[in-house]
């Protein structure tokens, strides 16, 4: 694998993380109208959200070359991710790369009426250089109208940007909004740092296997919860609950969310937690809870991943045979009740 597929692989990985972090702290709650008066910033990966970004980041940048500056890559990588998104839902297509398009950064190859991928590739880095120089602010909403037109009354597929569930004001409670604004973009850095204090850093991934080796580790480092809660241990532990949380989240396709406004006897509450929504129910694990019952049972972190792997294949595998016109197999309802209790 190269360098640059190495890049775009951690691009798409990291989607639902970035992304959300991009919306939750880059982008302001509210905008001011004429008349003085405050009204809700739309950031909903919507065309209508489109023109609202676009004035933002005019706001924010004076010329090409702002966009273009290190200081800026974090805002910027947002900024694509978020148009992406967008463009994604409304015409169809996928994530991209090469070595030329998009100035060496992901780009989408939309749907359009000869086929799917067959659109002009749209290279986000230029969008957004582009907005920033005419600063007209309707250049996001030009690319989106041209991609449109070529789709023409072309059957596009169904939404193919990621399924990624926002958090926003509307939908959550502010303290959990607030949390995770903070948290997440705490998530990669304190991975990386966790593992590099590793007796082979290179050897840790975010997959089952590392998910077993570090249960094993917790059960020999500790044998107490009152032994990982010590002072000298929290570095050790909020990296170690960060790496538990992001490969479960990642391999299972689930959402960082956080136990605000829950009863005191919650597991969840006042902790960061995975949520996977699978078919009609909501799995909810809490890495502090699989750290600690590794102390018990070393494989209880990996076999926590393997509930939500079983339930994702049992809602595929129903999913198949009822487009089949066949019976699917009995819900997990009190099994998955039951497996999540252990976790809230």
């Amino acid at each position: 694998m190269t360098e640059l597929q190495r890049e775009y692989t951690a691009f798409i990985n990291n989607m639902d993380v970035r992304l959300g972090a991009f919306v939750l702290a880059d982008l302001p709650e509210s905008v001011e109208q004429e008349d003085g008066t405050q009204a809700p910033f739309r950031k909903d990966l919507s065309p209508e959200s489109l023109p609202l970004i676009e004035h933002f980041v005019l706001s924010r940048f004076a010329t090409p070359d702002e966009v273009v500056s290190p200081d800026n890559h974090r805002f910027v990588e947002g900024l694509i991710r978020y148009l992406g998104e967008t463009y994604l839902r409304a015409v169809g297509g996928a994530w991209d790369h090469d070595e030329t398009t998009g100035n060496g950064m992901p780009f989408i190859r939309p749907d359009n009426a000869q086929g799917q991928l067959e659109g002009e590739p749209i290279p986000l880095v230029a969008v957004v250089l582009t907005a920033v120089d005419q600063r007209t602010g309707g250049i996001f909403t030009a690319v989106l109208d041209r991609a449109q037109q070529e789709l023409g009354d072309a059957k596009r597929r169904t939404s193919t940007g990621l399924s990624i569930g926002m958090l926003t004001r509307q939908n959550s409670t502010e303290e959990e909004v607030e949390f995770l604004s903070r948290f997440i973009g705490t998530i990669e850095p304190g991975i990386a740092a966790w593992t590099k204090e590793q007796a082979d850093p290179e050897s840790w991934a975010l997959d089952r296997d590392s998910l077993v080796r570090l249960g094993k580790q917790l059960a020999v480092r500790y044998d107490t919860r009152d032994e990982m809660m010590a002072d000298d241990e929290v570095a050790f532990v909020a990296g170690a609950m960060r790496f538990i949380g992001e490969t479960i989240r990642r391999i299972g396709l689930g959402q960082w969310r956080y136990g605000a406004d829950l009863e005191a006897d919650d597991p969840r509450s006042k902790q960061p937690y995975i949520r996977f929504v699978i078919g009609d129910q909501n799995l909810d694990l809490v890495p502090w809870k699989l750290a600690q019952a590794a102390l018990e049972d070393s494989e209880a972190i990996a076999k926590g991943l393997d509930t939500v792997i079983e339930m994702r294949e049992e809602e595929a595998a129903g999913a198949s045979s009822s487009s089949d016109g066949t019976d699917a197999p009995a819900d997990k309802d009190a099994r998955a009740g039951k497996d999540a209790a252990s976790e809230r």
